[in-house]
């Protein structure tokens, strides 16, 4: 018996001996006209029947036939990435504009030259050349906020990713070069979960070392899917395969 039986059960089993006692001492001591009025004068126990209750069924985002624009860096620029495998599995359609190389600065003039309210969705993710060159974060962080700013005006959903986590990723050993560049690129992610507004950021440290083909991370195809169900998971997007 579950509980929600079990709460009414007890409940019916308590009025009616409370009900069975008051009827006895009535017949009892004040005869067959006191029993009579208190029959005419109490209502009937009315137990309510259990109800199936159905619980919430978590809310699916079906974006087939969307259109969704990338903007972005080489992590975004492959043929076959995890753009590819998002708009596949859930029937959007891909405009990818992502060049390897590429910073942030130039991803804003990207958005201002292709943004348009013919797209549903714009998915943001850079930072990374940003980062390797030195740059400051919080600029980088402002240029994606600005192109997150135009997806406004044209009434684009904005998702901004942050990519994969650079401090357990990223193998800078023996390249001088590249030094603080791992803990410039966790400082620039993180400012993107606080700072940005008006956008969904989405934090995708799902890929692990063994995702990344090279010392910088550029993901093999685990990494891709990996990255994509993340998306397709935080988004809650219906998948069709």
């Amino acid at each position: 018996m579950d509980q929600y039986h079990l709460h009414y059960t007890i409940i019916y089993f308590i009025n009616t001996m409370t009900k069975n006692l008051i009827i006895i001492f009535l017949l009892v001591f004040g005869g067959a006209a006191a029993y009579t009025s208190f029959v005419k004068a109490t209502p009937k126990l009315i137990v309510k029947k259990h109800i199936d209750v159905i619980p919430p069924q978590p809310v699916i985002n079906d974006v087939s036939g969307k259109n969704a624009l990338f903007i972005g860096d080489s992590h975004t620029a492959a043929s076959y990435g995890w753009q590819y495998v998002l708009c596949k599995k859930t029937n959007m359609k891909q405009h990818n504009t992502a060049i390897g190389g590429k910073q942030t600065a130039w991803m804003l003039e990207t958005a201002k030259l292709h943004m348009s309210s013919n797209y549903d969705y714009c998915f943001i993710y850079g930072g990374a050349n940003d980062m390797a060159g030195n740059r400051s974060p919080m600029k980088s962080v402002k240029n994606i906020q600005s192109i997150v700013k135009l997806c406004h005006v044209h009434q684009v959903i904005p998702i901004v990713i942050t990519g994969f986590d650079p401090i357990t990723c990223i193998d800078i050993t023996g390249r001088n070069v590249y030094k603080g560049y791992p803990q410039r690129y966790a400082k620039f992610q993180q400012l993107l979960i606080d700072s940005i507004h008006g956008a969904t950021v989405i934090k995708t440290h799902c890929i692990s070392k063994t995702d990344c083909g090279d010392y910088l991370c550029h993901m093999t195809g685990s990494g891709h899917r990996k990255m994509a169900n993340c998306i397709m998971d935080f988004c809650k997007f219906k998948r069709y395969e």
